[in-house]
């Protein structure tokens, strides 16, 4: 008997719970079902005092490849409805995630791309294996970037650095990623200085 996988794993063993992306076949890109999954397990977390820390992780190579594509191009011409709703469930879920009083940390097992570089980085606590991969990658579907990225990146690496990881699409590796958030300008020099 064949069972359908679930998207995402719950787990809890006293005050940490644990959110694993479950669909590594697909990058563990989000679809609705998902994404759906996702905030209702977040929703779980804060709303029980008794989860101390929150880890979000992924199954198999990938933490997150963001979006999944496959299921917007299968989406037709409902696409934008599709999307709109994806996006509202994430941006849901993201804002559950920075106000929870549990700690949120960010297990990063592999590449984080568009969305889930968004997820990566909405952590209070992100953790990257080395052989981690980051990627704005909005660009590369001529969208703008979600998921919060464009308020939690800058706040990471400051807003040059931010704006041009978006605008490039660039990948950068864990070093690189820690290399930026160590050296973060908080502050953009003044065109006229004197």
């Amino acid at each position: 008997m064949n069972s359908v996988p679930v998207p995402i794993r719950f787990d809890s063993d006293g005050a940490v719970a644990t959110i694993t992306l479950n669909r590594p076949d697909a990058g563990n890109a989000m679809n609705q079902e998902m994404m759906e999954a996702m905030r209702e397990a977040v929703y779980g977390v804060a709303g029980n005092p008794a989860i101390r820390a929150l880890v979000i992780t992924g199954e198999g190579n990938m933490f997150c490849a963001g979006g999944d594509v496959k299921f917007f191009h299968e989406a037709g011409d409902a696409v934008g409805r599709e999307l709109g709703a994806l996006i509202c469930v994430l941006h849901d879920t993201i804002a559950t995630l920075a106000r929870m009083d549990a700690p949120v940390i960010t297990a990063i097992n592999g590449t984080a791309a568009g969305a889930g570089l968004s997820l990566a980085v909405s952590g209070d606590i992100s953790i990257a294996a080395e052989s981690a991969k980051f990627c704005v990658a909005y660009t590369g579907v001529g969208l703008s970037p979600d998921g919060g990225s464009t308020h939690f990146l800058p706040r990471l690496i400051g807003l040059r650095r931010a704006r041009e990881l978006m605008l490039s699409n660039r990948v950068i590796g864990a070093e690189e990623a820690l290399a930026l958030g160590d050296r973060k300008s908080t502050r953009l020099p003044s065109a006229r200085a004197s």
